[in-house]
C-alpha cells in the first residue's frame, strides 16, 4: 500500500472521530485540558509526544506536491512544530488552554480538522 494513502486513511480516520467528539463535548473537553494545564509535565510529555510524531511524519511523507498528499505534509510539520511549542513554550501553551473555553476560534479549528479528515478518508478509501 501506498504510504500516502496508508497516511491519508489513518490521519482521516484520526481527525475525523476525534475532532467530532471534541465538537460534541467542546465545554467537557476545553475543562480537561484546563486540568491538564496545571500541570507541566503534562504539557512537555504531550510536546514530546507531538514532537516524534511530527519527526516520523516529516520524514516518510515530505512530499511537496500540490495535490491531496500536500494536506498529510502539511499535517506532518504542524505536528513538529506543536511538539517544538508545547516543549519550548509551555507557559503560552497554558495561557492558549485558559483562553479556549471563551473564543470560539478554537471550535472552528476543530471543525475545519473535521472537513480536513473527511478529505483525506475520502482520498485514502475512495479514490484509491
Amino acid at each position: 500500500m501506498d504510504a500516502s494513502i496508508f497516511l491519508a486513511k489513518v490521519i482521516g480516520l484520526f481527525l475525523s472521530i476525534s475532532t467530532i467528539s471534541i465538537i460534541i463535548r467542546y465545554k467537557q473537553f476545553a475543562l480537561i485540558e484546563k486540568e491538564v494545564a496545571k500541570n507541566p509535565l503534562l504539557i512537555y510529555l504531550s510536546g514530546f509526544s507531538a514532537l516524534i510524531l511530527g519527526i516520523l511524519l516529516v520524514v516518510s511523507h515530505n512530499m511537496w506536491v500540490l495535490d491531496w498528499r500536500l494536506i498529510i505534509t502539511i499535517i506532518g510539520w504542524m505536528t513538529l512544530f506543536k511538539g517544538i511549542f508545547r516543549i519550548f513554550y509551555p507557559e503560552t501553551v497554558i495561557k492558549l488552554i485558559s483562553q479556549k473555553m471563551n473564543n470560539k476560534f478554537f471550535l472552528l479549528a476543530e471543525i475545519i480538522f473535521f472537513f480536513v479528515g473527511l478529505y483525506l478518508i475520502y482520498y485514502g478509501f475512495i479514490a484509491s
